[in-house]
């Protein structure tokens, strides 16, 4: 009998990060035109074309993040199965209300770690962002002088 594949219940959540929709959030022409930007005498293609390697630079970047969080749920979910399946393997012995108090600490304590596990990214995540804003706030500097 073939084993039924389960959904995956983060994959709409994880196209987010796929870099074919990431790339429409960064199309400049929207861009300027979401922050009331003039194009005036800019041209699109001119600029996207001498920006070439920093848009495919920020691509690899958003595919890397995308990735890593991928990974992040996966390790989550192996250690959600690690600790319920050793929970399930040590239950034959015990009796029922033994079988399930040691599930649903199974279960928490997987619940916990797994929580711990994405502040910590969240935190890191964090981190980054406000050592990029200081590169903002100096690009924008230079913009204005």
């Amino acid at each position: 009998m073939a084993k039924k594949e389960t959904p995956d219940p983060f994959k709409e959540f994880m196209q987010m990060f796929d870099p074919a929709n990431l790339s429409k959030a960064f199309d400049p022409m929207a861009m300027m035109e979401k922050f009331g930007v003039s194009t005036g005498n800019v041209d699109p293609q001119d600029t996207i074309q001498k920006a070439k390697g920093q848009f495919d630079a920020m691509a690899k970047a958003n595919e890397a993040a995308a990735q890593s969080y991928r990974d992040l749920m996966e390790k989550q979910m192996k250690i959600f199965q690690d600790l319920t399946t050793e929970a399930v393997a040590q239950a034959k012995s015990g009796t029922p209300q033994d079988v399930s108090a040691n599930y649903q600490q199974a279960v928490k304590r997987a619940l916990e770690i797994m929580t711990e596990m994405s502040e910590a990214a969240r935190s890191a995540n964090d981190q980054a962002y406000d050592a990029i804003m200081d590169q903002v706030d100096a690009a924008m500097k230079e913009l204005k002088s």
